[in-house]
C-alpha cells in the first residue's frame, strides 16, 4: 500500500426518521441563517419530506431561506444564483436536500459564497487543482443512494456556455452532517434506483483497478461491497419497498466513494472523465453514462493486468480460474459486469443513447482538455479515448 492520509470529518446519522432532527443539528452549529437547498421534482413536495424539514429547521429557531430547481447534472448558472442568494441573506449554514446533484450543488455554492473572483475558477479539469479551504459549512439530508457525495470533499459542476463538466474540491467541502435515512429512498424511481446502485458499483471500480500492489485489504472490502451490489441490485427492483435493501444500498453508496476503499493506493477515474462528454451531450443520467463507458473501458484496458482481472472474475463473480487461460477468465469477468448492467435495465452502448461517432474528436479532446493523458491504470490520450469511445458504440 501507498502512504495516504485518512480522514472522514463529516457526522453520518442513519436510520428511520432521523430527518427531523435536522435543526437541533444545524443549531448545534451556533447559526441562525440557513440556506436550503433542494431540487423541483414533486416528491419532496408530495411526501411531505419538505415540510417536515422545513418544520425541523424553523423548529429549532432557525431564519430559512431557499433555492431550487436543481437538474440532474448540476449547472454553473444556479451555483452563481445561489451564491448571491446565501450573502444577501447572510447565511451561515447550508443544507442540501436531495442527492449528488443538489449536494454538489450545495457545495459548489459554500465554496463561492466567501470567495473573491467568480466560483467557476475552482473548477478545473480534475478535483483538487484548485483546493477549497474556506466555504460555509454544510449538511446534507441524503434523498437518493448513489454519488457518496454526502461524505466525501468534491463536486461536480456543469457550465452551460462552455460546455464543460468539471471538479472542485478540499477540506472545506466535507460536509459537518449527513442523515442517512433508507425510508426516504423506497420510492425512488426504477431508473433512479438502478441508475444509483451502477454508479456506486462504478465508483468502486475506479478504486479497485490499480497498479499499486499489495492491497489485500481494500481489495477484499471492494470485493465484498461488489458482492453486495450483485445481490441486492436486482432484489431492489423487484422490492423497492423493502427498508433493509435500501438500507445496505445507502451505506455502500457511502462508503463506496468516501475512499473508505480507494486508500493506500493510485486511482483511475478515467471512465468518469469519459462520461461526462457524454452528459454533455444529451443530459443523460450519470449513473447511465458511466456505465457505458465502463463497460468500453474493461474491454480496452483488461490485457494491461490480467491478474487482476482475474481475481475480480474469480472473487466477485466466483468464476472457475483453475487450469483456465487468464485472458478467457478476464474477459468472462468484463462480460459478467455487462450483463448485470443490463439486468438493472442500463444502456451499456453509446449507440442506445443516441450517440454516434461524428462527435469523437471533440469529446476526446474534451476530456482530455489541459491534461494531455487520463486515467492511472492505463494513462490515455485522446487517441486512446477516441478508441474506447469507439469501443462503445
Amino acid at each position: 500500500m501507498d502512504n495516504f492520509n485518512f480522514s472522514i470529518p463529516t457526522n453520518l446519522v442513519f436510520g428511520k426518521d432521523r430527518h427531523k432532527e435536522v435543526g437541533s443539528l444545524v443549531a448545534s452549529y451556533g447559526v441562525k441563517k440557513v440556506m436550503l437547498v433542494y431540487d423541483s421534482g414533486k416528491f419532496l413536495v408530495e411526501s411531505g419530506l419538505l415540510d417536515e424539514v422545513r418544520d425541523s429547521l424553523k423548529g429549532a429557531g432557525l431564519e430559512v431561506t431557499e433555492l431550487t430547481g436543481i437538474k440532474p447534472n448540476p449547472v454553473i448558472s444556479l451555483v452563481r444564483k445561489g451564491v448571491a442568494q446565501a450573502r444577501e441573506f447572510g447565511a451561515e449554514f447550508l443544507v442540501a436536500l436531495g442527492g449528488g446533484s443538489t449536494i454538489d450543488t450545495t457545495k459548489a455554492i459554500a465554496a463561492g459564497v466567501p470567495y473573491d473572483g467568480d466560483v467557476w475558477e475552482y473548477f478545473a479539469n480534475a478535483i483538487g487543482v484548485h483546493p477549497v479551504f474556506k466555504a460555509l459549512p454544510l449538511g446534507v439530508i441524503l434523498t437518493i443512494s448513489a454519488t457518496g457525495s454526502e461524505s466525501n470533499a468534491g463536486c461536480i459542476i456543469t457550465n452551460e456556455e462552455l460546455k464543460q463538466k468539471y471538479g472542485c474540491g478540499g477540506p472545506a467541502l466535507y460536509p459537518k452532517f449527513a442523515i442517512l435515512n433508507p425510508q426516504i429512498t423506497c420510492s425512488l424511481p426504477r431508473y433512479q434506483t438502478a441508475a444509483g446502485v451502477c454508479d456506486m458499483y462504478s465508483h468502486i471500480c475506479e478504486r479497485y483497478f490499480t497498479n499499486t500492489k499489495n492491497t489485500l485489504a481494500v481489495d477484499a472490502m471492494s470485493e465484498g461491497l461488489f458482492k453486495t451490489i450483485l445481490e441486492i441490485g436486482p432484489k431492489l427492483l423487484e422490492d423497492p419497498q423493502n427498508y433493509d435493501l435500501r438500507a445496505e444500498a445507502m451505506w455502500i453508496a457511502t462508503v463506496a466513494h468516501n475512499d473508505t476503499v480507494g486508500v493506500g493506493r493510485v486511482q483511475d477515474w478515467a471512465t468518469h472523465d469519459m462520461s461526462y462528454e457524454i452528459t454533455n451531450i444529451n443530459d443523460l443520467t450519470h449513473g447511465a453514462a458511466v456505465v457505458i463507458m465502463l463497460c468500453a473501458w474493461m474491454k480496452y484496458v483488461y490485457k494491461h493486468d490480467l491478474d487482476r482481472f482475474v481475481r475480480y472474475g474469480k472473487n466477485v463473480f466466483g468464476l472457475e480460474t483453475e487450469g483456465r487461460d487468464k485472458e478467457a477468465v478476464a474477459l468472462e469477468a468484463v462480460e459478467k459486469t455487462e450483463a448485470f448492467f443490463k439486468q438493472m435495465g442500463m444502456p451499456v452502448r453509446l449507440s442506445e443513447v443516441g450517440i454516434d461517432a461524428s462527435r469523437f474528436d471533440e469529446m476526446a479532446k474534451k476530456a482530455c482538455l489541459n491534461r494531455g493523458e487520463i486515467g492511472a491504470f492505463v494513462p490515455l490520450d485522446e487517441e486512446k479515448v477516441k478508441e474506447i469511445y469507439q469501443l462503445a458504440l
